[in-house]
């Protein structure tokens, strides 16, 4: 039998968060507790109130919903944080699993999947969405990126720039075209980097600088 599942709703769309609330309580198992509107609210809810599960969007004003998630994954370890929005961006979803995120659902999932996910992850499941299928062949590189901070001054702020942009899914043609550099220019670059940092991929590079802060 599982017992009531306390929920956290944070979203900066009242409507949408209301809507939320209703399908989900729509099963008796599930009872919405909070309705926070940025990230800072939803820290402070949790502290007060100790949900089991946050439903937490990303872009929300002020504190977002994966710095909200990284200071709850360390405050209060316990509750498992669902990341629910509309983007699919790669960089959000290696942030968010970085942070030890327990599901990465889309908006646009429907009332009765929504709630057997929550009930999944509150029984110790990850939930990812079916579409982000792409990313999550890289979700085994995440535990191989170990990297180096050896020569960690050896960087340029071109660098840093250059690790956002592969971050952000761009080929190192599009960099070259947004930082007007030649493509080959950039190819050298990149293979510098990843020297510096001794990892073997754009993906490792990428979740080796979210896990230290340098992007």
């Amino acid at each position: 039998m599982i017992l009531l599942i306390k929920v956290i709703i944070a979203d900066d769309h009242a409507l949408l968060a209301e809507s939320l609330q209703f399908m989900l309580e729509q099963d008796k198992d599930i009872k919405v507790i909070g309705i926070a509107q940025n990230g800072n609210e939803a820290i402070a809810m949790c502290k007060e109130y100790q949900p089991d599960l946050v439903l937490m969007d990303i872009k929300m004003p002020g504190c977002s919903g994966l710095q909200a998630t990284e200071s709850l994954k360390k405050a209060c370890p316990d509750i498992k944080i669902v990341i629910l929005t509309t983007f699919e961006s790669k960089k959000n979803i290696l942030k968010g699993l970085v942070n030890k995120i327990d599901g990465y659902i889309l908006k646009d999932i429907r009332p009765q999947e929504l709630i057997m996910a929550v009930k999944c992850i509150e029984q110790g499941f990850m939930v990812m969405d079916g579409s982000i299928k792409g990313v999550l062949k890289d979700i085994a590189e995440i535990g191989k990126a170990g990297g180096k901070c050896t020569e960690a001054g050896a960087l340029k702020p071109e660098d840093i720039e250059i690790i956002k942009l592969i971050s952000d899914g761009k080929n190192n043609r599009e960099i070259a075209e947004v930082l007007n550099y030649s493509e080959g220019t950039i190819k050298n670059r990149v293979s510098r980097i990843l020297k510096i940092y001794s990892v073997n991929s754009r993906t490792e590079l990428v979740v080796f600088s979210l896990k230290n802060g340098i992007i």
